[in-house]
C-alpha cells in the first residue's frame, strides 16, 4: 500500500479534472496502487456532485433526452456469454493505463540506454505543456548521478524500492521534488525498479562528472 502520496491540491485536481495530461496519466496508474487516493479523490468527485446538485437545473430539450438515451443504450453491456475463463495474464509491473497510452504490450517497450543500470523510454502525451514525461527501468544497485531540477519533478514508483534523500520509496508511492532538492536516488533490494516520471524543466547535474553529464545532456 502506497505511503507517500500526491500532494491534496494534486488529488483535488485531478477529481476535477484540471490536472495537465501528463500528471493525469501519473495520478491514474498511481491510484491503481494507493486505495487512500482512490477514497480521497472520490471524495472530492461526490463533493462536486453535491454542488453541482445545488445548483438550479436547467431545461432539457426533448432532443436532448432522447440523445442521452441512446449513448446509455450504446454503453449497455454485451449479454454474458459461455466462453471459457482465460487464464490470469503474468503479473505485469507498468499499470495497463499506462501500457495503454502508449500503445505497446510491456515486452514491446524499446528501452534506451541512459546510465548503467538504467534504461529508459519517453511518453510522447501533449506537446503544447512544458513537461517531459519518462518510464524508467533502473536495476537493483543503480544511481541516478546527484543532480536538480529547472522544475519540479513528480515520480510514482510503480515496482521495486527507490531510495531518495532518505526516503524509502516503494510501489505505489510518489516522490515529489523541486528545483530547491539536490538529490541522488538509489535502487535498493533484488527487484528491478520501474518508475514513471513526469519533468518540468532540465536536469542539472551537480555532483560528481557533472560537468560532462550536463554537457552529453544539452
Amino acid at each position: 500500500m502506497a505511503t507517500y502520496l500526491p500532494p491534496e491540491e494534486m488529488i483535488a485536481d485531478f477529481a476535477a479534472g484540471a490536472t495537465p495530461p501528463a500528471v493525469s496519466l501519473l495520478m491514474a496508474a498511481h491510484l491503481t496502487q494507493a486505495p487512500e487516493s482512490r477514497a480521497r479523490v472520490r471524495a472530492y468527485e461526490e463533493a462536486g456532485g453535491v454542488m453541482l446538485r445545488d445548483e438550479a437545473p436547467e431545461a432539457v430539450s426533448e432532443d436532448g433526452f432522447d440523445a442521452v438515451l441512446a449513448m446509455i443504450d450504446s454503453d449497455a453491456p454485451e449479454p454474458a456469454t459461455a466462453d471459457p475463463v482465460p487464464e490470469a495474464p503474468e503479473p505485469c509491473p507498468i499499470p495497463r493505463i499506462v501500457l495503454d497510452q502508449i500503445g505497446l504490450g510491456f515486452d514491446e517497450i524499446p528501452w534506451k540506454f541512459k546510465l548503467p543500470g538504467v534504461s529508459a523510454y519517453d511518453i510522447d502525451i501533449d506537446a503544447d505543456v512544458d513537461q517531459k514525461v519518462t518510464l524508467l527501468r533502473a536495476r537493483p544497485s543503480a544511481t541516478v548521478p546527484q543532480h536538480t531540477h529547472k522544475g519540479t519533478e513528480l515520480t510514482l514508483i510503480m515496482q521495486g524500492v527507490m531510495l531518495d534523500n532518505g526516503v524509502e520509496y516503494c510501489a505505489g508511492d510518489v516522490a515529489v521534488n523541486t528545483e530547491d532538492d539536490d538529490h541522488r536516488p538509489k535502487i535498493l533490494g533484488d527487484e528491478i525498479c520501474y518508475c514513471l516520471i513526469v519533468q518540468q524543466g532540465d536536469l542539472h547535474f551537480t555532483g560528481r562528472f557533472s560537468r560532462i553529464l550536463n554537457y552529453i545532456g544539452e
